[in-house]
C-alpha cells in the first residue's frame, strides 16, 4: 500500500489479482499437501470466499480426506461455495471453527438439496455465530448420513438443542458430540436422554454448561448410556448430591473416562467418585484441574468465573 503525503493521504490498496491469488493459493495447498497427501491444513490464513472458491476449484483438492480451515474469515457465501464442491465431494472431516458462519449459510446447508458433503465423518462447528434455533435445524438435517463426530461448542446451544437432538432421528451413525461451553440445564439434558442418538454416543463433552445436580442425577439414572465411554462434566455447578448420584450410578458403568474437575462438590461427592463400586471401568478420573493447591480429593474452585452467565 503506497502513501502520498500532502494535504490530502491517498492510500492505493494492493490487492492481488485473481491470476495472483489463486498462484498463492495453489502454492498453499502444495505445501500443506506435500506431508500428508489426504490432509490439507490451511488455518489462520484469513481466507474468505474469492480464496475459498479458488481452493474447491484446484484439481489438487480431490483427493483430500481431511480439510482444515478454521480460523479464517469464512462467512456463508463461502460456505455455499464449499458444500457445493464436487472436488469436495470425498471429504470425510472438515473444521470451519472460528470463523464468521451465521444462522443464515448454515440454515441453507441444514436444508439444501444440492449439498454434495454427504461423506463427512467429522464436522467442527465450534466458535462461530450460530444460535440454538439454528443448532436445533443442525442436529435434525439428514444432509450428514454418516457424521460420526459432532462440534457445536462455544457457542449458543442450549435447551432447545438439546431437545433436538432428543427427538431427531438423523446422524444415526453419531458417536463424539461436543456441546462445551453451552446452556444447557436440567431439563435439557432430561429431553437429550429421551432419544436415541445419546445411546449411539462413546464420547460426550458437556464441559461448562448449568447442568447442577438436576443434571448430573439425570445422567445418572439414565437407561440408555451403556455405549457411553467417555463423559466431560467439568464446569457445570455440580455439587454433593450429583456427584454422589454419579459416582453410585450403574448407567455410567461403561465409563472409561470421567473428567469432573472444577465443580462445587465437596468431600462427600469426591469420596463418592473416587471410591465409586460401579464406574469399574474407569482409567482416567479427573476430580480437580489444578485450580487450586487444596490437598487431597476436594474441589473448591470458583466455576461462576468459567462457565457462561446463567
Amino acid at each position: 500500500m503506497g502513501i502520498i503525503r500532502g494535504g490530502d493521504a491517498e492510500y492505493e490498496e494492493n490487492k492481488p489479482t485473481l491470476e495472483e491469488l489463486s498462484s498463492r493459493v495453489e502454492e498453499a495447498i502444495a505445501a500443506a499437501l506435500e506431508a500428508a497427501p489426504t490432509t490439507l491444513k490451511l488455518s489462520g490464513r484469513y481466507y474468505s470466499k474469492d480464496e475459498v472458491t479458488l481452493l474447491v476449484r484446484s484439481p489438487q483438492v480431490s483427493s483430500v480426506r481431511s480439510l482444515d480451515l478454521s480460523d479464517n474469515q469464512i462467512g456463508d457465501s463461502a460456505l455455499q461455495v464449499l458444500i457445493e464442491s464436487e472436488k469436495l465431494q470425498h471429504l470425510e472431516e472438515l473444521n470451519l471453527g472460528i470463523n464468521f458462519l451465521t444462522d443464515e449459510g448454515v440454515r441453507a446447508w441444514a436444508g439444501s438439496e444440492n449439498a454434495v458433503l454427504k461423506n463427512l465423518k467429522t464436522l467442527v462447528l465450534s466458535d462461530n455465530k450460530l444460535t440454538d434455533e439454528l443448532l436445533a435445524d443442525l442436529v435434525q438435517s439428514p444432509n450428514f448420513p454418516v457424521l460420526e463426530s459432532l462440534d457445536v461448542g462455544w457457542m449458543e446451544a442450549g435447551n432447545g438443542t438439546a431437545r433436538a437432538l432428543g427427538k431427531s432421528d438423523a446422524m444415526p451413525r453419531l458417536k463424539q458430540l461436543t456441546l462445551e461451553r453451552s446452556y444447557i440445564d436440567g431439563a435439557g439434558i432430561r429431553a437429550l436422554v429421551q432419544g436415541k442418538v445419546i445411546g449411539r454416543l462413546e464420547e460426550l463433552n458437556l464441559t461448562a454448561n448449568k447442568l447442577g445436580d438436576e443434571g448430573a442425577k439425570v445422567l445418572a439414572g439414565a437407561s440408555n448410556l451403556e455405549n457411553l465411554r467417555v463423559l466431560h462434566l467439568s464446569q457445570n455447578t455440580i455439587g454433593d448430591e450429583g456427584a454422589v448420584a454419579i459416582g453410585t450410578s450403574t448407567s455410567l458403568s461403561g465409563l472409561t473416562h470421567l473428567y469432573l474437575g472444577r465443580n462445587n462438590f465437596g468431600s462427600e461427592g469426591a469420596k463418592a467418585v473416587h471410591e465409586t463400586q460401579t464406574l469399574t471401568h474407569l482409567k482416567t478420573l479427573i476430580l480437580q484441574e489444578e485450580v487450586e493447591t487444596t490437598p487431597g480429593l476436594v474441589n473448591y474452585s470458583r466455576p461462576e468465573l468459567l462457565r457462561p452467565d446463567q
